[in-house]
């Protein structure tokens, strides 16, 4: 009987023996495996959203304009971009001055849109720095100067003052207001004027990073490349200048 306790106690001890060094080697090794089962997919996705963001970045440099953002075409202005007293060199057409260098496109673009039917009337042409100032004058008499310069743009931030800018507008619509987008002409206008190389300004959907008013008459020179780029990526000039900088 005591041999049979001794061999039964022996025993015992080296069951315990064993389960001890299973734990000691196996189980490491199995909480690294769930650790790496745990860890690896976390990690690898990560590594795959960084990838897709350099790829996406990559390529929205490669679509770029290969331009000249300084170049006159794409002069800013605006409240927070003054050009000062700069004067374009001018020439004419149906009454309104602009910038000699668009001359040619504008003609072509009014000359479509009278061949597809519609009635096209320019006006606001180039306004030079002293005709600006004379007329935010007049509004700060009138409402204040706070009041006036959310009416009439300071002296050196008008677009129009570049003479890259002019409204069009049909010639029997008397209104200038949102409703012209309803008109036809400004929906043909709107639809092919980036193939002569303008652009709607001001969007209605850009308010906040123009900080003028949605302008369905106001169309802007900037070349036919950087205009094909802004309609088919949404932007207007602001946002497609502060992708070259």
């Amino acid at each position: 009987m005591r041999t049979k306790r001794i061999i039964c106690i022996v025993t015992g001890v080296l069951m315990l023996l064993a389960a001890a060094l299973y734990f000691v080697l196996l189980m490491p090794q199995n909480a690294m495996d769930e650790h790496e089962r745990l860890e690896l997919p976390v990690e690898t996705a990560e590594e795959e959203t960084s990838v897709e963001e350099v790829s996406g970045q990559q390529k929205k440099e490669a679509d770029l304009p290969d331009i000249d953002i300084n170049s006159w075409e794409y002069v800013l202005a605006n409240a927070e971009h003054s050009i000062g007293e700069y004067t374009p060199e001018l020439g004419e057409i149906e009454g309104q001055k602009l910038d000699q260098r668009i001359l040619e496109p504008m003609q072509q673009f009014v000359a479509d849109a009278r061949a597809e039917g519609l009635s096209v009337f320019l006006s606001s042409g180039y306004r030079g720095f002293e005709e600006q100032q004379y007329l935010f004058n007049r509004k700060v008499e009138q409402y204040g100067e706070e009041k006036a310069a959310t009416i009439v743009s300071r002296p050196g931030t008008s677009e129009h003052q570049t003479g890259l800018a002019c409204d069009i507008t049909d010639e029997y619509y008397e209104l200038k207001d949102e409703s012209l987008e309803n008109t036809a002409l400004y929906q043909w206008m709107s639809k092919h004027c980036q193939e002569y190389g303008f652009i709607v300004r001001y969007p209605k959907d850009k308010e906040e990073i123009t900080g003028i008013i949605y302008e369905p008459w106001h169309f802007r020179y900037v070349g036919v490349e950087a205009a094909t780029y802004m309609v088919e990526h949404n932007l207007c000039l602001e946002e497609f200048v502060a992708l070259y900088q």
